[in-house]
């Protein structure tokens, strides 16, 4: 039971980097286009214009994103609970563990909730002019950043929840396992 939950959670954390790795790269890869678009896309984009191109493609992204982080929230979720669910089940029992793993689930509810707020707020923005800055730019920018810190703090705890796993638990022998390796109880 501890390798498949070691297993999940290191596949969550593995998840969670590349998610951001790809919501971040998704919005880059709109200025790479626009600085040197191939003379196919060049023509492609002419109707529209460069600015007004590049409006439509930060607003594709921003689609793509927010379908990726609503599928993993539900992902996420269904972690959480598969971790709490086999935390309960360790024995001896890890309340340390538990605990976290509890912490864990209730930050994955908290992230969907944040989620549920910043997509209307996000659509409402991608086609208004940045300066000077819509109000509701602000609120999105608080919520962002409450919800990068909550899946950073996630992030956190799923890893150190890993490593604790990864040793003896118990409160005789906390020593990590013999020969290296994570599998071995």
């Amino acid at each position: 039971m501890r390798a498949l939950l070691i297993a999940l959670l290191a596949g969550w954390i593995a998840g969670t980097l590349i998610l951001a790795g790809v919501a971040t790269q998704n919005f880059r890869t709109i200025d790479r286009l626009l600085s040197g678009p191939t003379p196919e896309f060049s023509r492609a984009i002419v109707p529209l214009g460069h600015d007004e191109a590049r409006v439509v493609l930060r607003h594709l992204s921003s689609e793509l994103n927010r379908l990726y982080f609503r599928a993993w929230g539900l992902i996420q979720l269904l972690l959480g609970a598969v971790i709490l669910a086999g935390a309960l089940g360790l024995r001896p029992l890890d309340r340390m563990g538990v605990t976290s793993a509890a912490v864990i689930l209730g930050l994955v509810v908290a992230l969907l909730v944040l989620n549920w707020l910043i997509v209307p707020l996000g659509r409402g923005l991608d086609f208004l002019p940045r300066n000077p800055p819509p109000p509701a730019l602000a609120r999105f920018g608080r919520l962002h950043l409450a919800y990068t810190s909550l899946d950073a703090l996630k992030l956190i705890l799923c890893l150190w929840l890993m490593i604790r796993w990864s040793r003896r638990s118990g409160s005789k022998d906390s020593r990590p396992l013999r020969h290296g390796s994570l599998f071995s109880r």
